[in-house]
């Protein structure tokens, strides 16, 4: 609502309040109330004309109205969905459960509560499970899933590792139609507050980017 000037045919200047509808796809207005001429001193009683007609006004305190009982997310996950599609995640996942056939839980599903989780909000497998998982939408999963669902889809992650990797390399140079010539990755290390090395030698002295000798530590390729 907002206040419009309009002039009679004698020129007369008018104050209304004034709405904007749409009807029939185009935007039109109506006037709801008139606020009398315009004159001088006209705009400081405008106030006190307006606080006559309050009580023609219905306001509604949806504060009191509603009661919320529990609310869900939906916007993330259903672009989630959309790229996990067109990104060929979900054929890969499809074509290892396949590989599985005493599979009893959907793992697709898992792995897809996982990536939105860290999407969304970063947290452990635990706080997925128990926090966040209740606040998905209705209907995205069909069957229940469980702690351990989550864990033993990390194990078949890992065991399909370099599969998902190379199916999603090609999948994606195809999608994008790329000529890959040269791949550049990166390395970090991570420290550990420790001095002792393991029998796989992994963790070793060095200086690390802290600016540290004193303490073992590891190179991550990503």
């Amino acid at each position: 609502m907002y206040i419009r000037i309009t002039k009679n045919s004698r020129g007369d200047a008018y104050y209304h309040l004034v709405e904007s509808f749409r009807h029939e796809g185009k935007v039109r207005q109506r006037v709801l109330l008139s606020l009398g001429r315009v004159d001088e001193g006209k705009l400081e009683k405008l106030a006190e004309v307006i606080s006559k007609h309050l009580d023609r006004v219905t306001a509604l305190n949806l504060a009191q109205s509603i009661d919320i009982s529990q609310t869900y997310l939906y916007g993330p996950l259903l672009i989630l969905e959309q790229l996990t599609e067109k990104l060929g995640i979900s054929s890969v996942l499809s074509g290892i459960t396949k590989s599985h056939d005493r599979l009893q839980f959907d793992f697709e599903k898992a792995v897809f509560s996982m990536v939105a989780s860290r999407f969304m909000e970063p947290i452990s497998k635990l706080g997925l499970f128990d926090r966040m998982l209740n606040r998905f939408y209705p209907g995205l999963f069909d069957n229940e899933i469980a702690l351990q669902h989550l864990y033993r889809s990390l194990d078949l992650l890992s065991t399909h590792k370099e599969e998902i990797e190379r199916k999603l390399f090609y999948y994606g140079k195809d999608l994008f139609n790329v000529q890959v010539d040269v791949l550049l990755y990166d390395l970090t290390t991570l420290r550990f507050e420790s001095t002792r090395t393991d029998k796989a030698n992994l963790p070793r002295f060095g200086y690390s980017k802290e600016k540290r000798s004193d303490c073992t530590q590891v190179v991550l390729g990503l």
